[in-house]
């Protein structure tokens, strides 16, 4: 009798025990979970299964569509080798009806058979699939890809136009986050990711406010976009009327890597925690947790996007607090210091609604939005407030505030009260981000001109007048509500979020004048899902020398139908 691996315990980890493989005389049936009856003319090329289930779906609409494999959209998918040595694992599923779909590959990735089955979780102990062979056989990769997981992944060869010769952004992989820790109502961070060596990291925090359960998640997503098992450790000291729905701090040197959290005061002192952890590439956390309360604020928050920065002087985190912009030192070497005092103040003492950091060799840009202070609404669109230069009459709005320092100088260098260590460059603005690549900053914020959605605005450290200024629009209807900025080897990498939209866009030359060079709408992917359900989730992007990843969340507080959010990898080399 051929062996499988096969799915068990279907409903809490979904483990997996060994399962008979040929005609229907002659099969085993784990103790609890899934029983799969393949075709014996297809048992000897069987490599990969596939499995996915779909909440609240029916087979005659799934069926058809598995001749490509297991489509997206899945509450959950798992894919597993034939001969796996070790169980795979499968998310929780909440009680409710669903289609359990099911296909076997060979090694090409080409689907030999298929099966689909509807079952009520709560009820069935035991879901059973019998597969009908593929005739012919379809869905197999390409000339220059892969079968990896299930899943057809371009060449390793960079040179390849289907792994991102010339910035491609050939989809490599995506998914989505893990399945929310709450039912309706979990309040979701934005997400923050970053770079690894093992590709590329995610975290975020979910308050379940039923339960008061918080827990921050970490995944670990490789180059070619696969996400590895995410560690959820939980967090202390939220209550259920938390409402944290803020940002989170995330840097990476190495394999090292720091997470920052904002943290209400439920009945103590609000403070900015960090939470340290290694990645090679599993995750493991270290056992250290550390506080840093404030003794004075009432509300200290972290915006969406970049807010923790690493540098040669000193990693450093800005945040809001008691309505004012602050910068503070993160002690990366030391994990029982944490965030350290004394902090610096920046952008504004009252009013401020956000705040973003980016460091390179060269600079270290902070940003803040509000408060509404008189700016210059320029006529030509070249210079601004600031910017020593002509434009339109001083009227009030929300603003965007930039400072420009030298890369060393220390957080307590920045005091509004003395525009120290020099004064903001303001521009009009409700939301921003930004980034830096050596004397160059970009910031990205809302758009602010005829059929322009998107805004940017390119510096150089030692001006006041930008650069360039100019911006894009997103296809489809809507506003964007934030976005996401990078640069990394000339090229700036933006990523935009807006109801039921997300997007990439890449722009070449970004340390002189920058140019579109790819776009990728994530709507038009049939391999993202997810994306339309998109309401006032955040945004995060990162870059490597030959990938691009950008993750998002769903909303700030999730209904029982939401997923968390997703990720997406694309490759981009010269």
């Amino acid at each position: 009798m051929t062996g499988l691996r096969a799915l068990a315990a279907l409903f809490t980890a979904l483990a997996v025990s060994s399962v008979g493989i040929v005609g229907p005389g002659c099969k085993r049936k784990p103790d609890v979970g899934l029983d799969i009856t393949v075709p014996n003319d297809v048992v000897p090329n069987v490599v990969w299964f596939e499995v996915g289930a779909y909440r609240d779906a029916r087979c005659e609409a799934v069926a058809p569509m598995l001749t490509n494999g297991v489509p997206e959209g899945a509450a959950t998918r798992i894919a597993f080798r034939r001969d796996e040595p070790q169980s795979p694992r499968f998310g929780d599923l909440a009680t409710g009806k669903y289609a359990f779909a099911a296909v076997a590959r060979a090694e090409d990735c080409a689907v030999l058979a298929t099966g689909c089955v509807e079952a009520e979780m709560g009820s069935s102990d035991t879901v059973s699939i019998n597969m009908a062979t593929t005739d012919p056989p379809s869905g197999a990769c390409g000339l220059g890809a892969s079968c990896q997981a299930a899943r057809c992944v371009p060449a390793n060869d960079n040179a390849d136009p289907s792994v991102g010769a010339h910035c491609s952004l050939e989809l490599l992989g995506a998914g989505p986050l893990a399945n929310p820790v709450g039912g309706g109502g979990t309040l979701v961070s934005a997400p923050a990711i970053a770079t690894t060596p093992s590709g590329f990291v995610i975290a975020y925090r979910e308050i379940d406010p039923n339960g008061a359960s918080a827990r921050v998640t970490v995944l670990p997503v490789d180059p070619a976009g696969g996400a590895l098992s995410p560690t959820r450790p939980l967090l202390k000291g939220r209550c259920a009327n938390s409402d944290e729905t803020d940002g989170i701090g995330l840097m990476t040197n190495g394999s090292d890597g720091q997470i920052i959290l904002a943290r209400s005061a439920c009945g103590g002192r609000p403070g900015l925690e960090m939470l340290m952890f290694t990645s090679k590439p599993e995750i493991t956390i270290l056992p250290k947790f550390v506080s840093s309360d404030s003794p004075t604020a009432q509300k200290v928050t972290l915006s969406g996007g970049h807010v923790a920065a690493t540098r040669a002087g000193g990693s450093v985190v800005v945040f809001t607090e008691d309505g004012a912009s602050r910068i503070a030192t993160v002690i990366t070497k030391d994990p029982d210091a944490g965030v350290a005092a004394p902090s610096g103040s920046y952008g504004g003492t009252s009013g401020v609604t956000g705040a973003w950091v980016a460091a390179s060799d060269k600079v270290l840009a902070v940003l803040a939005a509000g408060p509404n202070v008189p700016v210059v609404r320029p006529l030509d669109g070249g210079t601004e407030a600031g910017g020593g230069g002509g434009g339109g009459t001083g009227e009030e709005g929300p603003t965007l505030s930039l400072i420009m320092a030298p890369a060393t100088t220390a957080a307590n260098d920045f005091s509004v009260a003395d525009a120290k260590p020099s004064p903001p460059i303001t521009f009009p603005g409700l939301w921003g981000a930004v980034a830096a690549l050596g004397s160059r900053v970009l910031v990205v914020s809302d758009g602010g001109g005829p059929g322009r959605s998107i805004s940017y605005r390119a510096f150089d450290l030692g001006k006041t007048a930008p650069a360039e200024t100019n911006g894009f629009s997103v296809e489809g209807a809507g506003v964007p509500t934030t976005a996401d900025v990078t640069m990394l080897g000339d090229k700036a990498y933006f990523a935009v979020l807006k109801p039921g939209a997300v997007s990439l866009h890449v722009y070449a030359n970004a340390s002189t004048t920058p140019t579109p060079l790819r776009e990728v709408l994530f709507f038009k992917e049939p391999r993202i899902s997810g994306v339309t359900t998109v309401r006032d989730g955040r945004v995060a992007v990162a870059a490597t020398a030959t990938r691009v990843a950008v993750a998002w969340t769903t909303a700030k507080v999730l209904t029982n139908n939401d997923s968390t959010g997703g990720y997406a990898v694309f490759a981009c080399t010269p």
